[in-house]
């Protein structure tokens, strides 16, 4: 808790947030007619959303259709269009317990999934022998078996057990009611918190992602703030900021759904302005998904800005550090620096790198004047290892360099190109850090 609150008071991107929150709250409240458009808005983009980054088939304008005339999309799977009705009436249910100012409880929870799921069904799975079977999921219970997931790089991610899972239900129930009453405790840290142990929990046995995102914006709504609306085409970013979550790393994914709520807030102020609040970016959406269909790339939409360097450089050599801390006690000593300037040749600031926190880290960016022009940053970490009466220097660095529509991670001759749209932790970079640790124990064993 302590944390949460401490988190609370520094951030300061909330700041803002609430700056432009105010300006809208001056306004309230808003005529029916208004605030149901937004609100229509809103729901609608949430809808598809949601249900797009669990892979549903549907397009945005097909999800209109459904939710608001009835049509469903000829040669679309019938379980699709169903997901997208009871995500809608689990808001229905969601939008009641706002209403009535009821605080969170187990039973709520239950209910949403099950209108989130609609009924019992049965999906492929394999048993601990590798065998293939069918895992009967149902709906508005907890899991009866494990649903820990294997990665892209083969590795497991390990939820809550389902012996755990009543227990840890619980204590993140009565976690969420009792920081309620805590003023210092801001609202959208609290509820980007509860989101990302909800996840870890993984308490159903399908249907966890949508719950999430539901009891998220029930907190959000309770304490006045607009929806978040997790979109499809950042989802990448999204599950990026939940595994540094995982790794303790909390503020990439309070910033996440903070940015979210700021877009929402920014969609109340162009309406109550008088502005159409269809966003460009809809058709936007169908045109990624056809090129998709067809088998072509998206076009790359984002450039590198400012706010480029710290996020990407922070996520990449924290996972590199992470690993490369693993060997720290074969060695008599380590040091880390991180370096940067206009190319990998000439270094514009060096500073011991301990990577200790994403706000650490950005602060000492700052310092350092780290702007747009900059092109490059490394990260070096060194070993000194004790031989007989001597010692050696290890020494290896990771190396990445900011282009205008893309970066390059770099060790040594081997690299990965990225562009700024991309998941950061993917499986090519994994291949690059895999190769790092491995010539790092062949150094350790001569």
């Amino acid at each position: 808790m302590n944390r949460v609150i401490k988190l609370s008071k520094e951030l300061p991107f909330l700041r803002e947030i609430d700056v432009l929150k105010k300006e809208v709250d001056k306004h309230k409240p808003l005529s029916k007619e208004l605030n149901d458009k937004i609100f229509q808005k809103l729901r609608l983009d949430w809808n598809y959303n949601s249900n797009a980054i669990e892979g549903n088939s549907f397009t945005y304008g097909e999800t209109i259709a459904l939710l608001m005339e009835g049509i469903t999309a000829k040669g679309k799977p019938l379980k699709d269009a169903l997901d997208i009705k009871g995500h809608n009436d689990a808001i229905d249910f969601m939008m009641d317990m706002v209403k009535n100012e009821r605080n969170l409880n187990e039973t709520d929870i239950r209910n949403l999934h099950k209108l989130v799921l609609g009924k019992d069904y049965y999906n492929d799975a394999v048993t601990k022998e590798g065998l293939r079977t069918k895992k009967h999921i149902q709906s508005g219970k907890y899991k009866t078996s494990p649903n820990h997931v294997q990665t892209a790089t083969g590795e497991i991610h390990y939820y809550a057990t389902p012996e755990e899972t009543p227990v840890k239900m619980k204590e993140l129930v009565d976690w969420f009611n009792t920081a309620l009453d805590h003023e210092d405790i801001h609202p959208l840290v609290l509820a980007s918190v509860f989101h990302h142990r909800f996840v870890a929990i993984h308490p159903f046995d399908d249907g966890n992602g949508r719950m999430t995102r539901i009891l998220t914006n029930f907190i959000l709504l309770k304490f006045g703030y607009p929806v978040a609306v997790i979109r499809q085409e950042t989802k990448q970013e999204y599950y990026g900021c939940l595994s540094q979550a995982d790794n303790g790393q909390i503020i990439p994914i309070i910033e996440y759904i903070s940015n979210s709520v700021k877009d929402s807030l920014k969609i109340y102020s162009k309406a109550i302005a008088g502005e159409d609040i269809s966003e460009p970016d809809d058709l936007d959406k169908e045109i990624a998904l056809f090129r998709k269909e067809i088998g072509f790339k998206t076009e790359v939409r984002k450039f590198r800005d400012s706010s480029s360097f710290p996020k990407i450089s922070f996520e990449v050599f924290s996972y590199l550090k992470h690993k490369l801390d693993k060997f720290s006690d074969f060695f008599m000593s380590t040091s880390k620096h991180i370096s940067g300037g206009f190319d990998p040749e000439s270094t514009y600031f060096t500073r011991t790198g301990d990577l200790k926190d994403f706000d650490t880290y950005q602060k000492m960016l700052d310092t350092k004047e780290v702007h747009e022009e900059m092109t490059h940053i490394k990260y070096s970490y060194k070993f000194n290892k004790k031989i007989d009466d001597t010692s050696k220097n290890l020494k290896t660095e990771l190396n990445i360099t900011f282009k205008e529509e893309s970066y390059i991670i770099q060790h040594k001759e081997e690299f990965v190109i990225k562009y700024y749209d991309e998941k950061i932790i993917d499986d090519k970079f994994l291949n690059l850090i895999k190769g790092i640790i491995k010539q790092l124990m062949l150094e350790i064993k001569r």
